[in-house]
């Protein structure tokens, strides 16, 4: 007798955003992908996918563009981000995973809920993450998995973080090495200061974070308050930036920014990141980010991450 096949093998998913897609491809359900967010790009193999979102924001844009547009659209109310109701109805998700946390970062929550409404069956269930801090990042994870059906996967992944997380707090332990003041910065048209998990991740590699509150979403901050600080480390990774759109924006990054004047800057400890791969995408490859953040603290305590990341990483003393 041939055994039914599992509950979620032909259930449809459809995601709205890159965290979400990366969430259900590393539970093992990516080809029950039928729809993803334009920005979806990781793993490589969902780009053919057909994009149920577009955006408002030129993303060849400067920084500083950029953000004014962002503040237009939102002064006036207008959405950020668009969602294709007619590609939404034909693909007829019987999931679709969404996010409340930030109406810059995709679509928001109440567009997504009166799409449904207009063109989805009322069994269509929406999954909505809302992370703001690591440990919200695996919670939202295991919900995922727990609705998909596939909870054995998220526990294997989950296992490897903590496997990763205890190898990264053993090594620093052991180093004895001096805890290091860290800014990262998340945004340089203004400036704004990483937030959210991103303490909590400084802490866990031995670093001590600097003008961020845990679990709060990023501080904006004048070249004053910059000018009251001097960190030891310094990590720029603009929010959905390349690697080379920030190498791009330099003149913009060393004008607003007091470079010269840091610890940071003096012994070549200012580090330029893929902020589009890494570090302000709640989902799996946070834990890559971890790695990451623990190898710009501490370069000759962790050369292996530099190895595995370098295409990711450069310093501003070699740019």
């Amino acid at each position: 007798m041939i055994s039914p096949l599992p509950k979620w093998h032909s259930k449809r998913i459809g995601t709205l955003l890159p965290s979400a897609t990366e969430i259900v491809c590393v539970l093992g359900l990516e080809k029950n992908l039928v729809g993803i967010s334009h920005e979806c790009d990781y793993p490589v193999s969902v780009k053919g996918l057909p994009s149920l979102t577009s955006s408002s924001i030129d993303k060849h844009a400067n920084s500083e563009d950029i953000h004014q547009s962002v503040e237009s659209l939102l002064k006036n109310s207008l959405s950020v981000y668009d969602l294709d109701l007619e590609l939404l109805k034909s693909l007829k998700p019987d999931y679709l995973i969404t996010q409340d946390l930030c109406d810059v970062c995709a679509v928001s929550f109440g567009q997504v809920t009166d799409a449904c409404n207009k063109v989805l069956n009322p069994s269509t269930k929406i999954i909505s993450l809302r992370p703001q801090n690591l440990q919200d990042i695996w919670e939202d994870i295991r919900i995922v998995a727990q609705e998909l059906e596939v909870i054995p996967a998220y526990e294997e992944f989950k296992a490897d973080v903590d496997r990763r997380i205890d190898y990264i707090c053993k090594k620093v332990s052991a180093s004895n090495l001096t805890k290091q003041s860290v800014l990262t910065i998340e945004w340089y048209g203004p400036v704004m200061i990483g937030g959210l998990w991103i303490p909590e991740m400084i802490e866990i590699a031995g670093g001590r974070y600097l003008l961020a509150t845990p679990g709060e979403k990023a501080l904006t901050v004048t070249r004053e308050n910059l000018s009251s600080i001097n960190p030891d480390v310094v990590i720029v990774k603009p929010c959905g930036f390349k690697l080379e759109q920030t190498l791009q924006e330099l003149e913009t990054l060393q004008r607003n920014i007091p470079f010269e004047n840091w610890k940071a800057y003096q012994n070549n400890n200012i580090f330029i990141v893929d902020g589009n791969a890494y570090f302000n995408r709640p989902g799996p490859r946070i834990m890559d980010s971890l790695e990451i953040l623990s190898y710009c603290l501490h370069p000759n305590t962790f050369p292996e991450f530099f190895e595995k990341y370098r295409q990711s990483i450069r310093q501003l003393n070699e740019v």
